[in-house]
């Protein structure tokens, strides 16, 4: 899968994500999706990659 592929499907799969955010009310509405999304993203990265690679990750990108 090509880069171009892989940010594609990514914007097809941020999709759902997009209108939820659209749906929220103010602020502590987005507030509260983005922490149930964080939630949900370390759910994701534990299950997948296990928490070393979730650490590794949120620390790459935190470097960035």
């Amino acid at each position: 899968m090509s880069n171009d592929d892989v940010k594609k499907r990514m914007e097809e799969l941020c999709e759902p994500i997009d209108r939820q955010i659209l749906m929220c009310d103010n602020k502590n509405d987005i507030l509260m999706l983005g922490c149930a999304m964080l939630e949900k993203v370390k759910t994701i990265l534990d299950s997948q990659i296990g928490k070393e690679g979730r650490q590794i990750i949120i620390k790459e990108a935190n470097e960035r």
